[in-house]
């Protein structure tokens, strides 16, 4: 697929189409004769009000106050020092930018947009009568500057439309002073001083035949304002065919790399496109900003729901988590620079000394800003107690170097993370009957019926625990450093889930004690399966375990999916696909995709209809042009989703279409990235896979399954003649090796 089209109107800026570089953002929508242009920052801070864990709140004050029949016993832990928050308070949080309106000529009516997914550029059919007028947008993939090409001179005027105009109220309670508006002949635009933060300043300007956008942070107002004419100064025609040039070469790199996938179902193939187009966009290391619930993409109408946050405890990993299957690892890296800057780990090893009390751990609470304050408070057990939170976060830096087999990466970046993750775990842990237990922790997002959101042995917190020690004595072997004994014992005596239900029928619980009682949006208590993958390949051989597993499905499918929210059915997904329910995860995305995707494929929080989900139900009859809230985690799990079903490795056994229905009769993909690293390739054709190809860019071992072929002819050109093998089968490869797999 090489462009996407969106017929107009396009009624609201997250309906809109999307342009970034991974720092600056662009929504591109309007209706009639008037083209908007939503821009923010994804570096745009009001950093007052990011929390730290107060002195005082301890692990061990907070497993000696728990007590399942009084949840209240707890509260006095979290708040040590008066709760009042000081005079002019004001929580961490993204700041609404605001947009420009482009007022076109009166007779012209906005048709469609049309974007070139090879050349980074959005093109703006215009209907003048029966002529067809065009604009072109194109955003630098290195520069903030975004340039609208307009040779047919369409564009009549330009109106700059700070956020101030719809939050005002919001801004001055917490100490702004109103945005200096900029209007003169062929340059308008705004800068927003902050109290604390850098200023910015949003500027357009007349340059060639268009306009040309930029927005600067600086110290202060001027230095943005200068900063933003500064980019827009030296633009011109010469320019605009430059930056397509640095544009078609950026993009070309970006599609060559990642895998083309054929699906027999319109809908998903369009989705997908867009959704890695978005990453892009959204994550490019050339921004060097990691992205956050929305991108760089935060509305102007309202202030930044849940701050437009870092939510680390499923989100932010859903976002990122697609890189692996699409062949980008290198877009986590803007991640893990933030992770690892210096006021993230000042706050992460203050955290663990307070939780702890060691000095070499990490701890976090799972709503921060980009220096690691918390934005959702502390004051609570799913803030302080979520461990697993920054556990989900070391498992994308071990994928990373199980995706690219940069053993570099593994030594200097990701075994000091791993490390200092389980550090904190490690102290948290007691021995009780010969057995390991965690006195307390939560399972994300989970609340009993006595109010408790915590209790001992949470399931999820189990699974993550295992996954990072199974993790750490795999690194510790490639870079032949000696396992802590802790690691091992781990495995020894840690159970691998809490189990509950009646003899006979046990199935995972949520802590000990506690059950699945509820409809859940959270599968924290099936992260074993995923996305922890903790329970290995001996245990899905135990028809015991199966057995629990199976439990756990049913158990979890009656309680039924009323009050899921946008990123909970592609996790459901993804765990029914990695568990070979082949018709059941398309199902699942039918359902997300009329309930959560709206007219310009973005995937919003809130359900479009009442009926099926009931999350938030006050809110669904709300307008959505007052009330739209858009999170590129439902966008990201689903494009992971559509992967895992075509390709995933699951308990050592990697499996090719197990979660394909059996209506995509043909589907082909080539070059999904899985770890190893290999690069697989794979055709169903007629309902039956014909053809499986496996490149191992470093070698290794590979174990093969493929749905409906228990026996494939083995080949490859050291590998003649070819051999018939039984499935599932290990393949060993060499370095830059390639073999495939036939039906016989």
């Amino acid at each position: 697929m090489k462009k996407s089209e969106w017929k107009f109107p396009l009624p609201r800026p997250h309906c809109g189409v999307v342009l970034g570089n991974g720092c600056f953002g662009a929504l591109v929508w309007g209706a009639g004769n008037r083209l908007s242009l939503t821009v923010n920052r994804a570096d745009c801070w009001d950093r007052r009000g990011g929390e730290l864990i107060a002195e005082g709140v301890s692990y061990a004050r907070l497993c000696a106050a728990y007590d399942p029949d009084h949840p209240e016993k707890l509260a006095p832990v979290f708040r040590p020092q008066p709760a009042d928050r000081p005079a002019g308070w004001f929580r961490s949080t993204r700041l609404p930018g605001g947009r420009f309106d482009l007022e076109l000529a009166p007779e012209t009516v906005l048709e469609q947009a049309v974007l070139a997914y090879r050349e980074g550029e959005l093109t703006v059919e215009c209907r003048q009568g029966r002529r067809v007028r065009r604009l072109r947008l194109l955003l630098s993939p290195e520069r903030d500057l975004l340039a609208v090409d307009d040779p047919e001179e369409l564009i009549q005027a330009v109106r700059a439309r700070p956020g101030w105009e719809w939050v005002a109220a919001e801004l001055q309670a917490g100490g702004y002073a109103a945005p200096e508006l900029l209007d003169a002949d062929g340059e308008c635009g705004w800068v927003q001083p902050c109290p604390a933060d850098p200023a910015l300043a949003a500027l357009m300007r007349r340059a060639g035949p268009g306009w040309v956008c930029s927005l600067k942070l600086g110290a202060d107002a001027a230095a943005a304002l200068a900063a933003a004419r500064a980019e827009c100064a030296d633009f011109s025609e010469q320019s605009l065919t430059a930056a397509r040039r640095a544009a078609r070469d950026w993009w070309d790199r970006y599609w060559r790399t990642a895998p083309r996938v054929r699906l027999p179902a319109g809908f998903y193939q369009a989705f997908l496109k867009y959704a890695l187009y978005k990453f892009a966009c959204a994550t490019s290391p050339a921004g060097g900003v990691p992205a956050g619930l929305q991108g760089p993409w935060i509305e102007e109408y309202q202030t930044a729901r849940w701050g437009g946050d870092y939510h680390f405890n499923v989100n932010i990993q859903q976002i990122y988590t697609v890189a692996f299957p699409a062949n980008h690892p290198e877009h986590l890296l803007p991640l893990f620079d933030m992770l690892e800057s210096a006021p993230f780990q000042e706050v992460m090893r203050r955290h663990a000394r307070i939780l702890v009390g060691i000095d070499d751990g990490l701890a976090l609470t799972h709503t921060t800003n980009d220096r690691g304050g918390a934005v959702g408070g502390v004051a609570g057990p799913g803030c302080v107690l979520d461990h697993a939170a920054l556990g989900w976060l070391a498992q994308l830096y071990w994928l990373y170097y199980l995706y690219t087999g940069d053993v570099e990466f593994l030594r200097a970046r990701a075994w000091p993370f791993l490390r200092g993750v389980m550090r904190t775990y490690e102290a948290m842990l007691q021995e009780k009957d010969g057995r390991l237990h965690l006195p307390l922790g939560i399972s994300a997002e989970y609340r009993n019926h006595k109010g408790h959101t915590c209790g001992p042995n949470p399931s999820y917190q189990l699974a993550c625990i295992h996954m990072l020690a199974q993790a750490l004595l795999a690194a510790a072997d490639v870079l032949q450093e000696p396992p802590a004994p802790a690691w091992r014992e781990i495995e020894q005596k840690l159970p691998p889930y809490t189990l509950g239900g009646a003899p006979g029928e046990e199935r995972i619980a949520i802590w000990d004690g506690q059950d699945l009682d509820i409809c859940h949006r959270h599968h924290s208590h099936l992260a074993c399966i995923y996305p922890f993958d903790s329970l290995g390949a001996a245990a899905w051989d135990d028809p015991a375990v199966r057995a629990i597993v199976d439990n756990s499905l049913d158990h979890w499918i009656l309680k039924g999916m009323g009050q899921w929210s946008e990123w909970c059915i592609p996790w459901a997904a993804i765990i029914q696909a990695r568990l070979e329910l082949s018709e059941a995860p398309l199902t699942m995305l039918e359902t997300w995709r009329r309930l959560f995707v709206n007219e310009g494929l973005a995937t919003v929080y809130l359900p479009k209809f009442r009926g099926i989900s009931a999350h938030r139900r006050a809110d669904i009859a709300q307008p959505r042009e007052k009330n739209e809230i858009m999170q590129l985690d439902g966008t990201m799990a689903a494009a992971t989703a559509l992967y895992e079903f075509m390709a995933h490795t699951h308990a050592g056994l990697t499996r090719i279409f197990a979660g394909v229905p059996a209506e995509w009769r043909n589907v082909s993909f080539k070059n999904i990235r899985l770890p190893g690293p290999f690069l697989v390739s794979a055709v169903r054709k007629d309902g039956a896979t014909v053809k499986v190809k496996i490149f191992a860019p470093r070698g290794g071992a590979i174990r093969m399954a493929v749905a409906g072929r228990t026996r494939m002819q083995l080949a490859g050109r050291r590998r003649w003649p070819a051999a018939a093998v039984d499935l599932p089968a290990t393949i060993n490869l060499r370095p830059r090796e390639t073999v495939w797999l036939r039906a016989l």
